[in-house]
């Protein structure tokens, strides 16, 4: 079975990741999203995320956090010495979401070090070609 893939974050930056990588990929993604508001702090935070995996149930989960030393993943972070199948990334992005949808992996562990090199490989810095104005207009 697949790990279940729990999407974190401050605001709606999980919510909209979700929902660009549907216009992406379709409905082959099936996450659950767990948004931190202005006035949940860290008790609000631990109760929604809480709740999110009580209803996933004793199954493997990837949560895929905003960012590291934030809320979000900190509250996660705290989950994962009760549960021995979750693990955790920082580092949200929509890379990782899409490829979560797609990959076969189904093994926790090697799912969560391919997005994270997944994650890595989408951050580049992108600079323009030069291009060689005389080779342009050889055709």
């Amino acid at each position: 079975m697949k790990p279940k893939l729990v999407l974190m974050s401050h605001g709606n930056m999980a919510a909209e990741t979700l929902q660009s990588a549907k216009m992406i990929v379709g409905e082959l993604i099936a996450a659950q999203v767990v948004s931190m508001t202005e006035t949940d702090g860290m008790s609000g935070t631990i109760e929604k995320l809480t709740q999110t995996l009580n209803f996933l149930g004793d199954v493997p989960v990837l949560i895929l956090a905003d960012l590291k030393g934030g809320t979000p993943c900190n509250v996660a972070m705290m989950q994962m010495n009760e549960r021995p199948n979750l693990r955790v990334l920082s580092g949200l992005n929509l890379a990782m979401v899409i490829e979560a949808a797609v990959s076969p992996i189904e093994e926790l562990d090697e799912l969560t070090n391919y997005l994270c090199d997944i994650g890595k490989s989408a951050v580049e810095k992108i600079e323009l070609l030069e291009i060689d104005e005389e080779e342009e207009y050889e055709e």
